[in-house]
C-alpha cells in the first residue's frame, strides 16, 4: 500500500525529498526572479525585512509579488504579519499586512501569517477587515484562549507548528487542544530538523497514528482548496 507524502506547510529551505511535498516561502532573490522553484510557493514581504530595505525597494518587491499572483504561480501570500519585537515598524507592518491581506482576498489565496506578541492585533484585524480566506498562523505560540477566540471570529483560522513541539512545554500542551481540521506541520527555517521529525513528534503528542496525522493534514490542505474553488 502506498503511503501519503509528508506536507510541510512553511519552507525556507529547498530541501527535496522523495516523500514531501512543501509550501516553499520565496526569498527575497525568488521574488525578484518572478520563477517559484517549485510547484507551491507563497510570497509575500516578511516584516523582518522592513528593517534592512528601503521603502523603494519594498514597493519593488510588492510589484513582483502582485505579478507572481496575478500570473497564477503561487499557491499563498506571505509570510506576512506583525511583530511587536519590532515596535519601531509597527506601523509600516500594519500597512504591508493590510496590503497582503487585500491581495489574498481580491485573488482568494490563503495568507500565510507571522505573529509575534501580536494575537490581539489579529483579533481586531479580523472585527474590521471581515476576511473570507484561510489565514494560516505558522508556528502559532498563541495560547489556547487566542486559538479559540481566532476560529471563532475565522473559522477559516489554521494553525502551524515546526520546532515548538520540541523546545516548547507549553506547545505540547496546547497541541491536543487544536482541531485537527485546523492543523498543518512545518519546517520553517530548522535545518536540523526535518518534516518527518516533526509529525513523529506530532504523532507522539497527541497520540495518533503516523499515517493517520499525514492523511489528515493532506486533508486540511485539500479542504483549503475546496474553499478556493
Amino acid at each position: 500500500m502506498k503511503t501519503l507524502p509528508y506536507l510541510d506547510i512553511h519552507t525556507h529551505r529547498r530541501q527535496e525529498t522523495a516523500d514531501a511535498v512543501s509550501v516553499e516561502c520565496l526569498s527575497l532573490e525568488e521574488l525578484c526572479l518572478e520563477k517559484p522553484p517549485r510547484a507551491y510557493a507563497s510570497a509575500g514581504v516578511h516584516p523582518w525585512w522592513l528593517e534592512d530595505y528601503t521603502e523603494e525597494e519594498i514597493t519593488k518587491v510588492q510589484g513582483h509579488i502582485r505579478h507572481l499572483v496575478e500570473t497564477g504561480k503561487v499557491w499563498a501570500i506571505g509570510e506576512t504579519g506583525l511583530d511587536r519585537m519590532s515596535p519601531e515598524f509597527l506601523e509600516k507592518q500594519n500597512e504591508l499586512f493590510d496590503w497582503h491581506l487585500d491581495l489574498a482576498e481580491k485573488h482568494q489565496l490563503p495568507l500565510v501569517i507571522h505573529s509575534v506578541r501580536s494575537g490581539s492585533d489579529f483579533l481586531q484585524k479580523i472585527k474590521e477587515k471581515k476576511p473570507t480566506t484561510p489565514w494560516i498562523f505558522h508556528d502559532f505560540r498563541g495560547n489556547e484562549q487566542l486559538l479559540r477566540d481566532l476560529l471563532r471570529l475565522h473559522p477559516k483560522c489554521f494553525f502551524s507548528f515546526g520546532l515548538s513541539i520540541d523546545n516548547s512545554p507549553q506547545i505540547r500542551e496546547l497541541l491536543p487542544l487544536v482541531p485537527l481540521e485546523s492543523l498543518f506541520l512545518e519546517t520553517d527555517d530548522q535545518k536540523h530538523l526535518d518534516i518527518h521529525d516533526i509529525y513523529l513528534r506530532a504523532s507522539e503528542n497527541l497520540k495518533l497514528d503516523l499515517e493517520f496525522l499525514k492523511a489528515q493534514v493532506w486533508l486540511n490542505f485539500k479542504k483549503i482548496s475546496r474553499i478556493l474553488e
